[in-house]
């Protein structure tokens, strides 16, 4: 029993330098449960759901999980995500054009995101209550400049849309015509890249884990703790409205509730993905694997025709699940 007791301490402490083991391991065993239950699951309309949809919410959890390894919390993205749309679908309605329209809804975005770092950093509020009130005062923002209603664009046809997030046509040639791969994937895929490396080869990167795992530490060592979370909550805020947009290419439409219960899910995939709630530990893949498996798990109950209610429910217990097993591994560090 020594023996053993001593392999799996040690098997432990390795598997607390991988944040994203608990939802690889989740992920392989829910893809094999929906292989098994769910009719049509291996199919290339099924996967490709999964990509595409996973692809749009997945870059705003990038945003998140890399803000909250940095010690922080932004509530109010499902919202920002609404007005960034809403913005880039009124302008072109009145007529402006794609190049405008789309940098001005991303400064938007980004704005709406620094502010929530303003005020965080200026009044020392906790960052879970601070954007918890933005995110009720953008909703509200969202609903006043749409009227309380949708907004569609139906002029010509933007050309830049179909690289945004028009058809993956390779993919949906190799598969097939029932298949539903979107460029947005790639845009996913470039955005999770390009974060993991400023995380991980970056002195940036390293300043965000010292903001999240020990400020004061941090701040003794001349990293200015308050740019840094000013800097992360403005790129949890670009990403937002980056997502936003490539959802729009696609449904050249916004309504008042586009985004909204958005901040729960890419909080719940972070945090699946093995970020701690506690900031300083964390990756980019686990957090894309958080997503994935969400995504997976959605497609999947309806497949076998389960009620959104089981998702809510199943989705709540891997988290807690995830939780329980990322502060066993943590404990070993």
């Amino acid at each position: 029993m020594g023996l053993l007791a001593d392999k799996w301490s040690e098997a432990r402490h390795r598997l607390s330098y991988f944040p994203e083991a608990v939802a690889l391991l989740s992920f392989f065993l829910l893809f094999v449960f929906f292989y098994i239950a769910a009719p049509n699951f291996l199919t290339a309309m099924s996967i490709g759901n999964i990509l595409t949809f996973g692809s749009i919410t997945g870059i705003v959890t990038i945003g998140v999980a890399m803000l909250m390894i940095c010690g922080e919390f932004d509530l109010s993205v499902g919202s920002n995500f609404a007005c960034a749309s809403y913005v880039l679908a009124l302008t072109l309605i009145a007529g402006w054009p794609v190049w405008i329209s789309i940098p001005l809804a991303l400064l938007v975005s980004s704005l709406l995101g620094l502010l929530n770092g303003v005020i965080v950093t200026r009044t020392q509020i906790p960052s879970f209550i601070a954007t918890l009130g933005t995110m009720l005062a953008y909703r509200g923002i969202v609903r006043a400049i749409g009227k309380g209603d949708f907004a569609t664009y139906k002029g010509e046809p933007i050309p830049l849309f179909s690289y945004l997030n028009g058809d993956f046509v390779l993919l949906n040639k190799f598969f097939g015509t029932t298949s539903n791969f979107r460029v947005s994937l790639i845009w996913f895929i470039l955005v999770a890249i390009i974060a993991s490396l400023v995380l991980m080869r970056t002195r940036f990167g390293n300043w965000v884990f010292a903001t999240g795992g020990a400020p004061e530490a941090a701040s003794a060592q001349g990293v200015d703790v308050k740019m840094v979370k000013l800097a992360t909550f403005t790129i949890t805020g670009l990403l937002a409205g980056i997502a936003s947009i490539l959802q729009f290419a696609y449904r050249l439409s916004v309504d008042p509730l586009r985004g909204d219960g958005m901040e729960l899910i890419v909080v719940a995939a972070s945090v699946i993905g093995g970020v701690r709630l506690t900031g300083g530990y964390g990756t980019i893949f686990g957090a894309v694997m958080g997503t994935l498996l969400l995504q997976m798990l959605d497609q999947g109950l309806v497949l076998m025709k389960i009620p959104i209610q089981v998702f809510q429910a199943t989705a709540g217990l891997i988290i807690i699940i995830a939780v329980i097993s990322n502060t066993y591994l943590g404990k070993a560090d």
